[in-house]
């Protein structure tokens, strides 16, 4: 008797549809939170690596990190960057591997957001007086690549404070200087962030373990921090980095995965003027109103945050 090969019904090869479908709905969320946890991780070993070369880097120059030109409340921390390079020799960890800018999310801002949206860019030359770093090769078309890596990583702000005179004249800081932070004390005194800011009123560290050195940069930098979509560090459809969270490097060198709106709280809205909104300030401009003083990230572990951020 012959063997009679029986093919699959229509219902049947349905059925098989079905299933493959029912499992990959139920399977690809997994793989993408998987990739996501992945992606994280290596996001927070990149912090951890950067936080002990700035403490190197502080070790050999009396406590002190590398001095950055801060433009407002924007930080441009590729000459951060730049300067601890010798003490990680990798600079690929500057790059966060969930940014979708190959160019580093703080180049994107300081470079390609100043040219659209003010017609020209206001990020620092190598060479500029108060940069101190050597002559690029390859020039600003570039974003002077072969001296800064790509950064995907913003330097808090805030603790830079702001000396006129502080550097030779020239260049595009005209002669301002802005000292890094003690890795031990905190905030430099001085003439506060561009003379106005909580750095000239005294800041000083709390607690290094709860003060903040760098963030993940927020994925929408076409306006720097006051993206017009409301998706830059204080606008309100930002959500973080992973999954509303972001990793937070503190000063102490070690790494945390923060919720986003416990990094930046709701009631702060949409103005990137909160960020001077601190706590125990001696100009009451940054003080009103008193709900929102000291509360953001860019405060903690210092004597202008909360005393529930201190």
């Amino acid at each position: 008797m012959k063997n009679i090969r029986r093919a699959f019904t229509l219902i049947e090869l349905l059925v098989v549809i079905a299933i493959i479908a029912i499992l990959a709905a139920i399977l690809f969320p997994v793989f993408a939170q998987a990739k996501v946890a992945a992606k994280k991780a290596s996001d927070i070993s990149n912090l951890k690596q950067i936080g002990i070369a700035a403490n190197m880097y502080a070790t050999d120059s009396d406590d002190l990190i590398p001095n950055m030109p801060v433009y407002d409340e924007e930080t441009e921390s590729y000459i951060f960057a730049a300067k601890v390079m010798p003490y990680v020799k990798n600079r690929d960890i500057f790059r966060s591997p969930a940014s979708p800018y190959q160019v580093g999310t703080v180049q994107q801002g300081m470079f390609a957001g100043h040219i659209r949206y003010y017609g020209q860019s206001y990020a620092k030359v190598p060479t500029d007086p108060c940069v101190g770093l050597p002559a690029s090769a390859t020039g600003a078309a570039t974003y002077f690549r072969d001296i800064y890596p790509p950064v995907d990583y913003w330097f808090n702000p805030i603790m830079f404070a702001y000396k006129q005179n502080g550097c030779p004249g020239g260049g595009g800081t005209g002669g301002y200087s802005h000292p890094g932070p003690n890795i031990i004390a905190g905030p430099g005194g001085g003439d506060g962030l561009n003379g106005i800011g909580p750095a000239g009123n005294g800041a000083t560290f709390t607690s290094v373990a709860k003060a903040i050195m760098m963030i993940d940069g927020p994925v929408d930098n076409q306006y720097l921090f006051g993206s017009p979509n409301g998706i830059a560090f204080w606008g309100s459809q930002w959500q973080g980095m992973f999954n509303q969270t972001s990793n937070a490097l503190f000063f102490d060198s070690h790494v945390q995965n923060q919720p986003t709106r416990r990094l930046v709280p709701a009631s702060l809205g949409t103005t990137r003027g909160n960020m001077w909104k601190c706590a125990n300030c001696s100009n009451t401009q940054y003080v009103s109103p008193v709900t929102d003083a000291g509360i953001l990230w860019t405060n903690w572990g210092t004597t202008l945050a909360t005393p529930n951020n201190q």
